[in-house]
């Protein structure tokens, strides 16, 4: 049977009310029960999914190569996860090679197209000619293909245009602000999801020497903003207390007061903004040393669970780094040195584990968290500032989480 058209399958979808099945005993369900079931789920997530989060690359799916052949041209993609229009995922789950035909012009803009293909031919029995054909696919896979356009597109990672009010005013407040970016934001809601679903991937040109490189000049890549990366890029924002907007600053002469008291009654009033300044300061830094031990408990602990088959004692290293930052997380206070203290001895248990990953962790990866320990131990020794220790001690989590365990290795002993 030819699945019906639903509001995922189109390419200018509209907003509708979702329509779910009623159950109840002794209800038939036909092929048209179990798609209506199917669409309803999927209306929802897509109509989310297209107004909360928009159209863009999620992670990954970047253009490796892209290279001539006799036909066309080849492009290589790296895994990953993108939203179209439609607000579908399109989901590219290993190193992909698509061709397309060979441009007219020297010039390419690469975009991925959401498409499903059918899969497990079946035969269909019939029953008294109620069936058209003698088999049906059974399985339908979420794809995509590969589609290009030989000029630049108008609507690529367009930059809202949104109007700042004059804070040096004396009529404003932050109520102002709050009431006019939420009208702006509600005016580019009215538009939002009115492009096409094909999601812009990059824009490659042929060089003199018959090579395709990206141009420079080419239109930003669509990018879906996660709400981890907005936080990050807002305790960014708080913690720079230098100059977070970069602006010029010019210092306004100091009125030097004419008596005594005035004297007082100005170094009084600094007094009261440090002592502000360094609760703000103790704060923040108790927040990012718990947060950087929590994430450290995170991701160790999924590694444990990634490596128990192929090596239970790199297993029982890890959830001994997880016990250890358990305890660091209740024992942290304000005291820079505390911290330091932790990351000193966590070091050794770091290196051991490392070495317990060479034979069940590609080499690569495992450079790369070896790398991110020494980067580690650098840092602690030279008793570096706070942050560049934290960012040290970011690498290593990251480094962690991208340990590729290898395949079919024979379980080590400690199992």
């Amino acid at each position: 049977m030819a699945r019906e058209e639903t509001y995922s399958d189109s390419d200018t979808p509209d907003l509708t009310q979702f329509q779910k099945n009623r159950f109840f005993k002794g209800k038939l369900m036909t092929p048209r029960d179990m798609e209506a079931e199917q669409a309803y789920h999927a209306e929802r997530l897509h109509t989310i999914n297209r107004f909360l989060n928009g159209k863009g690359i999620v992670h990954g799916i970047e253009v490796q190569s892209v290279t001539e052949t006799g036909d066309g041209l080849d492009v290589t993609l790296t895994p990953g996860l993108a939203l179209d229009g439609n607000g579908r995922p399109i989901v590219v789950e290993q190193v992909t090679t698509k061709s397309v035909p060979m441009p007219a012009d020297d010039s390419v803009y690469l975009f991925l197209e959401f498409t499903e293909a059918a899969m497990e031919t079946i035969p269909v029995p019939d029953t008294e000619g109620a069936v058209a054909d003698d088999t049906a696919s059974n399985r339908a896979v979420e794809s995509f293909t590969l589609t290009y356009h030989e000029t630049e597109p108008d609507e690529v990672a367009a930059t809202p245009d949104v109007e700042i009010p004059n804070l040096q005013s004396d009529d404003f407040t932050p109520e102002t602000l709050r009431r006019l970016l939420a009208e702006q934001c509600e005016q580019k809601q009215l538009t939002r999801g009115t492009t096409g679903p094909a999601v812009f991937i990059g824009a490659f040109e042929r060089t003199p020497d018959g090579s395709w490189v990206p141009i420079d000049d080419a239109p930003a890549r669509p990018v879906v903003l996660d709400s981890e990366f907005l936080f990050s890029v807002l305790v960014d924002h708080v913690a720079d207390t230098d100059n977070p907007h970069r602006t010029p600053v010019t210092k306004e002469p100091m009125d030097v007061p004419e008596d005594v008291d005035e004297i007082m009654d100005a170094l009084e009033g600094l007094q009261a903004q440090v002592e502000t300044l360094q609760d703000d300061r103790r704060s923040l830094t108790r927040y990012v040393m718990r947060k950087t031990i929590k994430d450290r408990i995170r991701f160790f602990e999924e590694l444990a669970d990634r490596v128990q088959e192929q090596s239970g004692q790199a297993s029982q290293l890890a959830r001994g780094i997880v016990d250890r930052s358990r305890e660091d997380l209740q024992a942290v206070r304000v005291r820079e040195e505390d911290y330091e203290d932790q990351l000193d001895a966590l070091i050794d248990p770091l290196v051991e584990l490392g070495d317990h990953l060479e034979p069940v962790t590609t080499e690569e990866s495992l450079e790369n968290y070896l790398r991110a320990v020494s980067n580690l131990q650098a840092a602690v020794e030279e008793r570096r500032s706070l942050l560049d220790q934290v960012d040290a001690h970011d690498e290593v989590c990251e480094a962690a989480d991208s340990l590729e365990v290898l395949l079919n290795v024979v379980p080590m002993d400690g199992n």
